[in-house]
Protein backbone atom coordinates (compact mmCIF):
# COMPACT_ATOMS: atom_id res chain seq x y z
CA UNK A 1 0.00 0.00 0.00
CA UNK A 2 1.06 3.26 -0.94
CA UNK A 3 1.50 6.37 1.07
CA UNK A 4 -1.24 8.25 -0.56
CA UNK A 5 -3.48 4.70 -0.71
CA UNK A 6 -2.67 4.93 3.18
CA UNK A 7 -3.62 8.45 3.83
CA UNK A 8 -6.76 7.51 2.07
CA UNK A 9 -7.54 4.51 3.61
CA UNK A 10 -7.05 6.14 6.92
CA UNK A 11 -9.54 9.47 6.43
CA UNK A 12 -12.93 7.08 5.92
CA UNK A 13 -13.89 5.13 8.94
CA UNK A 14 -13.41 1.43 9.41
CA UNK A 15 -17.56 0.83 9.94
CA UNK A 16 -18.28 3.16 6.80
CA UNK A 17 -16.07 0.97 4.47
CA UNK A 18 -17.51 -2.27 5.73
CA UNK A 19 -21.07 -1.00 5.56
CA UNK A 20 -20.11 0.06 2.01
CA UNK A 21 -18.94 -3.08 0.76
CA UNK A 22 -21.94 -4.89 2.52
CA UNK A 23 -24.13 -2.97 0.15
CA UNK A 24 -22.47 -3.22 -3.17
CA UNK A 25 -22.08 -7.11 -2.47
CA UNK A 26 -25.97 -7.12 -1.78
CA UNK A 27 -26.53 -5.29 -5.05
CA UNK A 28 -23.94 -7.44 -7.20
CA UNK A 29 -24.30 -11.09 -5.45
CA UNK A 30 -27.32 -11.44 -3.90
CA UNK A 31 -29.64 -9.25 -6.08
CA UNK A 32 -27.89 -9.80 -9.45
CA UNK A 33 -26.95 -6.25 -10.17
CA UNK A 34 -24.59 -5.10 -13.17
CA UNK A 35 -21.70 -2.18 -12.18
CA UNK A 36 -22.18 0.31 -13.62
CA UNK A 37 -25.49 0.48 -13.25
CA UNK A 38 -28.21 2.57 -14.79
CA UNK A 39 -30.68 4.68 -13.05
CA UNK A 40 -33.39 2.12 -14.42
CA UNK A 41 -31.63 -0.56 -12.51
CA UNK A 42 -31.21 1.57 -9.26
CA UNK A 43 -34.85 2.15 -9.46
CA UNK A 44 -35.61 -1.42 -9.74
CA UNK A 45 -33.24 -2.49 -6.90
CA UNK A 46 -35.46 0.48 -4.45
CA UNK A 47 -38.69 -1.09 -5.55
CA UNK A 48 -37.57 -4.71 -4.94
CA UNK A 49 -36.17 -3.78 -1.48
CA UNK A 50 -39.14 -1.65 -0.63
CA UNK A 51 -41.15 -3.44 1.61
CA UNK A 52 -37.78 -5.64 2.44
CA UNK A 53 -35.82 -2.75 3.92
CA UNK A 54 -36.43 0.68 5.70
CA UNK A 55 -36.16 3.41 4.49
CA UNK A 56 -32.67 4.17 6.16
CA UNK A 57 -31.30 1.36 5.00
CA UNK A 58 -32.50 1.97 1.14
CA UNK A 59 -30.64 5.40 1.25
CA UNK A 60 -27.00 3.82 2.89
CA UNK A 61 -27.30 1.10 -0.59
CA UNK A 62 -27.79 4.58 -2.44
CA UNK A 63 -24.92 6.46 -0.97
CA UNK A 64 -22.81 3.56 -0.89
CA UNK A 65 -23.83 3.04 -4.97
CA UNK A 66 -22.83 6.22 -5.48
CA UNK A 67 -19.60 6.07 -4.14
CA UNK A 68 -18.35 3.23 -5.50
CA UNK A 69 -19.36 5.10 -9.20
CA UNK A 70 -17.68 8.11 -8.42
CA UNK A 71 -14.93 6.22 -7.07
CA UNK A 72 -14.98 4.24 -10.61
CA UNK A 73 -15.52 7.11 -12.58
CA UNK A 74 -18.72 6.15 -13.86
CA UNK A 75 -22.06 8.71 -14.13
CA UNK A 76 -24.10 8.31 -10.38
CA UNK A 77 -26.94 7.00 -11.21
CA UNK A 78 -28.33 7.83 -8.32
CA UNK A 79 -28.77 11.06 -8.85
CA UNK A 80 -31.10 10.17 -11.78
CA UNK A 81 -34.86 11.82 -10.90
CA UNK A 82 -36.47 8.33 -11.64
CA UNK A 83 -34.29 7.09 -8.42
CA UNK A 84 -35.70 9.91 -6.18
CA UNK A 85 -39.10 9.89 -7.62
CA UNK A 86 -39.11 5.91 -6.43
CA UNK A 87 -37.45 6.65 -3.11
CA UNK A 88 -39.92 9.35 -2.54
CA UNK A 89 -42.62 6.77 -3.47
CA UNK A 90 -41.45 4.23 -1.42
CA UNK A 91 -41.41 6.51 1.51
CA UNK A 92 -45.33 7.47 0.56
CA UNK A 93 -46.11 3.89 0.60
CA UNK A 94 -44.11 2.43 3.33
CA UNK A 95 -43.74 5.32 5.70
CA UNK A 96 -41.76 3.55 8.82
CA UNK A 97 -41.73 5.41 12.43
CA UNK A 98 -38.48 5.59 13.56
CA UNK A 99 -37.12 3.62 16.51
CA UNK A 100 -35.87 5.32 19.35
CA UNK A 101 -34.25 3.57 22.45
CA UNK A 102 -35.93 4.40 25.77
CA UNK A 103 -34.38 7.25 27.83
CA UNK A 104 -32.87 5.93 30.85
CA UNK A 105 -34.67 8.49 33.55
CA UNK A 106 -32.94 9.55 36.91
CA UNK A 107 -35.02 7.00 39.05
CA UNK A 108 -33.83 3.95 36.89
CA UNK A 109 -30.68 5.33 36.47
CA UNK A 110 -30.29 5.32 40.56
CA UNK A 111 -32.42 1.77 40.90
CA UNK A 112 -29.85 0.60 38.35
CA UNK A 113 -26.27 1.98 40.43
CA UNK A 114 -27.94 0.48 43.88
CA UNK A 115 -28.08 -3.12 42.54
CA UNK A 116 -24.61 -2.36 40.88
CA UNK A 117 -23.35 -1.34 44.34
CA UNK A 118 -25.18 -4.38 46.20
CA UNK A 119 -23.71 -6.41 43.40
CA UNK A 120 -20.42 -5.28 43.89
CA UNK A 121 -20.55 -5.95 47.89
CA UNK A 122 -21.86 -9.82 47.51
CA UNK A 123 -18.99 -10.05 45.03
CA UNK A 124 -16.96 -8.58 47.62
CA UNK A 125 -17.97 -10.85 50.55
CA UNK A 126 -17.93 -14.01 48.49
CA UNK A 127 -14.45 -13.40 47.19
CA UNK A 128 -16.12 -13.73 43.16
CA UNK A 129 -13.29 -11.31 41.80
CA UNK A 130 -14.79 -11.95 37.93
CA UNK A 131 -18.12 -10.29 39.08
CA UNK A 132 -15.99 -7.87 41.67
CA UNK A 133 -14.62 -6.43 38.45
CA UNK A 134 -17.36 -6.79 35.97
CA UNK A 135 -19.81 -5.11 38.01
CA UNK A 136 -17.65 -2.47 38.94
CA UNK A 137 -16.93 -2.06 35.37
CA UNK A 138 -20.50 -2.03 34.31
CA UNK A 139 -21.25 0.73 37.33
CA UNK A 140 -17.89 2.83 36.17
CA UNK A 141 -19.61 2.78 32.36
CA UNK A 142 -23.42 2.91 33.28
CA UNK A 143 -22.84 6.95 35.42
CA UNK A 144 -19.95 8.11 32.91
CA UNK A 145 -21.98 7.75 29.91
CA UNK A 146 -25.36 8.75 31.56
CA UNK A 147 -23.77 12.72 32.97
CA UNK A 148 -21.52 12.81 29.77
CA UNK A 149 -23.82 11.54 27.25
CA UNK A 150 -21.64 9.57 25.57
CA UNK A 151 -22.44 7.76 22.26
CA UNK A 152 -20.83 3.77 22.57
CA UNK A 153 -17.98 4.38 20.43
CA UNK A 154 -16.60 7.78 22.57
CA UNK A 155 -17.26 5.38 25.57
CA UNK A 156 -15.11 2.35 24.14
CA UNK A 157 -12.50 4.75 22.61
CA UNK A 158 -11.73 6.46 25.72
CA UNK A 159 -8.38 5.84 27.10
CA UNK A 160 -6.68 6.12 30.74
CA UNK A 161 -3.72 8.23 29.48
CA UNK A 162 -6.63 10.61 28.07
CA UNK A 163 -8.44 10.86 31.50
CA UNK A 164 -7.24 13.47 34.03
CA UNK A 165 -9.13 11.96 37.05
CA UNK A 166 -9.40 15.00 40.17
CA UNK A 167 -11.17 13.27 42.67
CA UNK A 168 -14.03 15.40 44.36
CA UNK A 169 -13.81 18.29 42.05
CA UNK A 170 -14.21 16.28 37.93
CA UNK A 171 -12.81 14.59 35.33
CA UNK A 172 -11.16 15.84 31.79
CA UNK A 173 -11.73 13.26 28.86
CA UNK A 174 -9.81 13.90 25.27
CA UNK A 175 -11.35 12.22 22.76
CA UNK A 176 -8.84 12.17 19.34
CA UNK A 177 -12.17 11.26 17.49
CA UNK A 178 -15.71 10.50 17.73
CA UNK A 179 -19.00 10.75 15.34
CA UNK A 180 -19.26 14.27 14.21
CA UNK A 181 -15.51 15.09 14.29
CA UNK A 182 -15.58 14.62 10.31
CA UNK A 183 -12.23 16.71 10.69
CA UNK A 184 -10.39 14.58 13.14
CA UNK A 185 -9.67 17.68 15.57
CA UNK A 186 -10.34 15.98 18.75
CA UNK A 187 -11.94 17.06 21.52
CA UNK A 188 -12.04 17.57 25.48
CA UNK A 189 -14.86 16.45 27.42
CA UNK A 190 -15.51 17.42 31.12
CA UNK A 191 -17.38 16.02 34.19
CA UNK A 192 -17.78 17.27 37.41
CA UNK A 193 -17.83 15.10 40.22
CA UNK A 194 -21.27 14.81 41.92
CA UNK A 195 -22.25 14.60 45.54
CA UNK A 196 -24.44 10.91 44.30
CA UNK A 197 -23.92 8.79 41.62
CA UNK A 198 -20.90 10.10 41.27
CA UNK A 199 -19.11 9.06 37.84
CA UNK A 200 -15.70 10.36 39.07
CA UNK A 201 -15.73 7.98 42.01
CA UNK A 202 -16.94 4.90 40.54
CA UNK A 203 -14.28 5.48 37.17
CA UNK A 204 -11.44 5.80 40.08
CA UNK A 205 -13.06 2.35 41.67
CA UNK A 206 -12.97 0.34 38.54
CA UNK A 207 -9.27 1.38 37.60
CA UNK A 208 -8.11 0.66 41.06
CA UNK A 209 -9.97 -2.31 41.41
CA UNK A 210 -8.59 -3.67 37.49
CA UNK A 211 -5.18 -1.97 38.03
CA UNK A 212 -5.46 -0.06 35.20
CA UNK A 213 -2.90 3.08 34.58
CA UNK A 214 -2.44 2.91 30.55
CA UNK A 215 -4.40 1.38 27.43
CA UNK A 216 -8.71 1.22 27.07
CA UNK A 217 -10.52 1.89 30.37
CA UNK A 218 -13.98 -0.58 28.99
CA UNK A 219 -12.23 -4.10 28.32
CA UNK A 220 -13.79 -7.25 28.11
CA UNK A 221 -13.11 -9.45 31.26
CA UNK A 222 -13.19 -13.25 30.68
CA UNK A 223 -15.11 -15.73 32.94
CA UNK A 224 -11.64 -16.09 35.22
CA UNK A 225 -11.92 -12.64 35.88
CA UNK A 226 -8.66 -11.56 33.29
CA UNK A 227 -9.03 -8.37 32.00
CA UNK A 228 -8.28 -7.85 28.26
CA UNK A 229 -5.81 -5.33 26.85
CA UNK A 230 -7.94 -4.55 24.22
CA UNK A 231 -11.35 -2.66 24.37
CA UNK A 232 -14.70 -3.91 24.78
CA UNK A 233 -16.74 -4.21 20.68
CA UNK A 234 -18.81 -1.78 19.85
CA UNK A 235 -21.59 -4.38 19.78
CA UNK A 236 -20.72 -5.65 22.69
CA UNK A 237 -22.44 -2.68 24.72
CA UNK A 238 -25.59 -2.74 24.22
CA UNK A 239 -25.81 -6.62 25.40
CA UNK A 240 -23.92 -5.55 28.66
CA UNK A 241 -26.54 -2.55 29.68
CA UNK A 242 -29.59 -4.58 28.51
CA UNK A 243 -28.52 -8.18 30.63
CA UNK A 244 -27.61 -4.91 33.99
CA UNK A 245 -30.82 -3.48 33.26
CA UNK A 246 -32.64 -6.58 33.23
CA UNK A 247 -30.73 -7.43 36.32
CA UNK A 248 -31.51 -4.61 38.46
CA UNK A 249 -35.28 -5.13 37.95
CA UNK A 250 -36.07 -2.36 35.02
CA UNK A 251 -39.11 -3.68 32.93
CA UNK A 252 -38.72 -3.87 28.80
CA UNK A 253 -34.76 -4.15 29.04
CA UNK A 254 -35.11 -5.03 25.69
CA UNK A 255 -36.17 -1.75 24.87
CA UNK A 256 -32.65 0.16 25.67
CA UNK A 257 -29.87 0.30 24.11
CA UNK A 258 -26.19 2.89 25.02
CA UNK A 259 -28.36 5.63 23.26
CA UNK A 260 -30.72 5.25 26.40
CA UNK A 261 -27.70 6.88 28.37
CA UNK A 262 -27.40 9.84 26.23
CA UNK A 263 -31.31 10.32 25.73
CA UNK A 264 -32.07 10.23 29.52
CA UNK A 265 -29.58 12.44 30.39
CA UNK A 266 -30.94 15.64 27.65
CA UNK A 267 -34.05 14.78 29.31
CA UNK A 268 -32.88 15.58 32.82
CA UNK A 269 -30.95 18.38 31.50
CA UNK A 270 -33.71 19.83 29.89
CA UNK A 271 -36.02 19.18 32.61
CA UNK A 272 -33.51 20.88 34.87
CA UNK A 273 -33.78 24.19 32.95
CA UNK A 274 -30.39 23.74 30.24
CA UNK A 275 -31.26 25.83 27.77
CA UNK A 276 -30.79 24.42 24.30
CA UNK A 277 -27.21 26.38 23.24
CA UNK A 278 -25.61 24.68 26.73
CA UNK A 279 -27.08 21.44 26.19
CA UNK A 280 -25.97 20.95 22.67
CA UNK A 281 -22.32 22.50 23.55
CA UNK A 282 -21.84 19.68 26.64
CA UNK A 283 -22.99 16.75 24.56
CA UNK A 284 -21.47 18.36 21.66
CA UNK A 285 -24.66 18.19 19.13
CA UNK A 286 -23.86 20.92 15.98
CA UNK A 287 -27.09 20.65 14.48
CA UNK A 288 -30.21 21.73 16.57
CA UNK A 289 -32.47 19.29 14.40
CA UNK A 290 -30.39 16.13 16.11
CA UNK A 291 -30.27 17.52 19.54
CA UNK A 292 -34.53 17.96 19.20
CA UNK A 293 -34.40 14.29 18.21
CA UNK A 294 -33.55 13.74 21.94
CA UNK A 295 -35.68 16.59 23.82
CA UNK A 296 -39.02 14.81 24.16
CA UNK A 297 -41.78 16.69 26.21
CA UNK A 298 -42.68 13.59 29.03
CA UNK A 299 -45.85 13.13 29.35
CA UNK A 300 -46.50 14.80 32.55
CA UNK A 301 -44.86 18.22 31.33
CA UNK A 302 -47.03 17.79 27.89
CA UNK A 303 -50.14 17.71 30.29
CA UNK A 304 -49.29 20.59 32.79
CA UNK A 305 -48.72 22.46 29.48
CA UNK A 306 -52.46 21.86 28.96
CA UNK A 307 -54.11 22.22 31.84
CA UNK A 308 -52.30 25.63 32.32
CA UNK A 309 -53.94 26.80 28.87
CA UNK A 310 -57.27 25.29 30.30
CA UNK A 311 -56.49 27.43 33.62
CA UNK A 312 -55.79 31.00 31.21
CA UNK A 313 -58.88 33.27 31.07
CA UNK A 314 -60.90 32.61 28.43
CA UNK A 315 -61.40 28.89 28.70
CA UNK A 316 -64.50 27.51 28.58
CA UNK A 317 -65.41 26.37 32.57
CA UNK A 318 -66.63 22.75 33.27
CA UNK A 319 -70.54 22.07 33.45
CA UNK A 320 -71.69 22.25 37.41
CA UNK A 321 -73.33 18.89 38.00
CA UNK A 322 -73.89 16.82 40.57
CA UNK A 323 -70.75 14.58 40.05
CA UNK A 324 -68.99 17.92 39.25
CA UNK A 325 -69.85 20.26 42.15
CA UNK A 326 -68.48 23.92 42.26
CA UNK A 327 -65.13 24.25 44.00
CA UNK A 328 -64.94 25.99 47.33
CA UNK A 329 -63.49 29.54 46.91
CA UNK A 330 -61.01 28.95 49.14
CA UNK A 331 -59.60 26.45 46.65
CA UNK A 332 -60.09 28.69 44.00
CA UNK A 333 -58.28 31.63 45.56
CA UNK A 334 -54.94 28.88 46.62
CA UNK A 335 -54.89 27.85 43.11
CA UNK A 336 -50.94 29.43 41.86
CA UNK A 337 -51.52 32.00 38.93
CA UNK A 338 -48.25 32.52 36.69
CA UNK A 339 -48.29 35.91 34.73
CA UNK A 340 -47.99 36.23 31.18
CA UNK A 341 -46.07 38.28 29.17
CA UNK A 342 -47.66 38.68 26.11
CA UNK A 343 -44.97 39.47 22.89
CA UNK A 344 -45.11 40.31 19.95
CA UNK A 345 -41.64 38.96 17.82
CA UNK A 346 -40.49 39.95 13.79
CA UNK A 347 -38.75 38.08 12.22
CA UNK A 348 -36.24 38.43 8.59
CA UNK A 349 -34.72 35.80 7.62
CA UNK A 350 -32.31 35.74 4.44
CA UNK A 351 -29.71 33.17 2.48
CA UNK A 352 -25.91 33.82 3.21
CA UNK A 353 -25.83 33.57 -0.74
CA UNK A 354 -27.44 32.15 -3.79
CA UNK A 355 -26.41 28.59 -3.10
CA UNK A 356 -27.55 28.20 0.58
CA UNK A 357 -30.74 26.21 1.00
CA UNK A 358 -31.83 26.21 4.63
CA UNK A 359 -34.10 28.93 4.73
CA UNK A 360 -37.16 26.80 4.51
CA UNK A 361 -35.77 24.37 7.37
CA UNK A 362 -34.14 27.44 9.09
CA UNK A 363 -37.35 28.98 9.46
CA UNK A 364 -39.46 25.92 10.31
CA UNK A 365 -37.04 24.89 13.01
CA UNK A 366 -37.75 28.13 14.77
CA UNK A 367 -41.20 27.87 14.52
CA UNK A 368 -40.80 24.43 16.14
CA UNK A 369 -38.38 24.68 18.58
CA UNK A 370 -38.44 27.95 19.72
CA UNK A 371 -42.12 29.75 19.30
CA UNK A 372 -44.36 26.78 20.06
CA UNK A 373 -43.45 26.40 23.34
CA UNK A 374 -44.84 29.46 23.70
CA UNK A 375 -48.45 29.34 22.34
CA UNK A 376 -46.91 30.73 18.91
CA UNK A 377 -49.70 32.38 17.40
CA UNK A 378 -49.01 33.83 13.45
CA UNK A 379 -49.73 37.09 13.18
CA UNK A 380 -49.62 37.26 9.23
CA UNK A 381 -49.47 34.78 6.15
CA UNK A 382 -45.78 35.18 5.74
CA UNK A 383 -44.37 33.93 8.70
CA UNK A 384 -42.43 37.00 9.93
CA UNK A 385 -44.74 38.38 13.00
CA UNK A 386 -45.86 36.62 15.78
CA UNK A 387 -47.47 36.81 19.08
CA UNK A 388 -45.92 34.71 22.14
CA UNK A 389 -46.63 34.07 25.54
CA UNK A 390 -43.90 33.84 28.03
CA UNK A 391 -44.37 32.81 31.61
CA UNK A 392 -43.06 35.81 33.47
CA UNK A 393 -42.70 34.86 37.11
CA UNK A 394 -40.51 38.06 37.31
CA UNK A 395 -38.72 40.71 35.31
CA UNK A 396 -35.34 39.23 35.43
CA UNK A 397 -37.00 35.81 34.60
CA UNK A 398 -38.84 37.20 31.46
CA UNK A 399 -35.66 38.70 30.05
CA UNK A 400 -33.50 35.05 30.69
CA UNK A 401 -36.19 33.74 28.94
CA UNK A 402 -36.11 36.52 25.53
CA UNK A 403 -32.62 36.52 25.72
CA UNK A 404 -32.45 32.23 25.54
CA UNK A 405 -35.30 32.40 22.82
CA UNK A 406 -32.76 34.88 20.88
CA UNK A 407 -29.96 32.28 21.45
CA UNK A 408 -31.39 29.71 20.29
CA UNK A 409 -33.09 31.64 16.77
CA UNK A 410 -29.64 32.23 15.60
CA UNK A 411 -28.07 29.49 16.31
CA UNK A 412 -30.36 27.77 14.52
CA UNK A 413 -30.07 30.17 11.26
CA UNK A 414 -26.47 30.07 11.14
CA UNK A 415 -27.04 26.40 11.21
CA UNK A 416 -29.02 26.63 8.23
CA UNK A 417 -26.49 29.28 6.76
CA UNK A 418 -29.51 31.92 7.09
CA UNK A 419 -29.06 35.84 8.17
CA UNK A 420 -31.79 36.85 10.72
CA UNK A 421 -32.79 39.90 12.19
CA UNK A 422 -35.40 39.41 15.09
CA UNK A 423 -36.96 41.84 17.12
CA UNK A 424 -39.23 41.13 20.22
CA UNK A 425 -42.16 44.10 21.64
CA UNK A 426 -44.10 43.68 24.82
CA UNK A 427 -46.77 45.83 24.14
CA UNK A 428 -47.69 46.59 27.81
CA UNK A 429 -44.23 47.84 29.17
CA UNK A 430 -43.00 48.80 25.74
CA UNK A 431 -39.82 47.59 26.03
CA UNK A 432 -38.34 45.96 22.69
CA UNK A 433 -35.33 43.40 22.44
CA UNK A 434 -33.04 42.85 19.52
Amino acid sequence: MSRVDEFLHAAERANTRRSYASAIQHFEVEWKGLLPATSEAVARYLADHASSLSNNTLRQRLAALSRWHSDQGFADPTKAPIVRQVLKGIRSLHPAIEKRARPLILDQLEQVDSWLQRAVGEARIRGDQPRLLRHTRDRSMVLLGFWRGFRSDELIRLKLENIQISPGEGITCYLERSKTDTDYAGREFKCPALSRLCPVTALGEWTAAAGLSAGPVFRKIDRWGHVAQEALGANSLIPILRCVFAAAGLASAQEYSSHSLRRGFAAWARASGWDIKELMEYVGWKDIKSAMRYLEASDASLQARFEHGLAMPGAAPSPITAANPPAPAAAISEAPVIPMAVLRVKMTLDRFNKLSRGWSRAHRLIEKTCFERYAMQRLDAEGTEYELRVPCPSRDGLEEAIYALLDDMYRVADANQCRLEASIHEPTSGAYWS
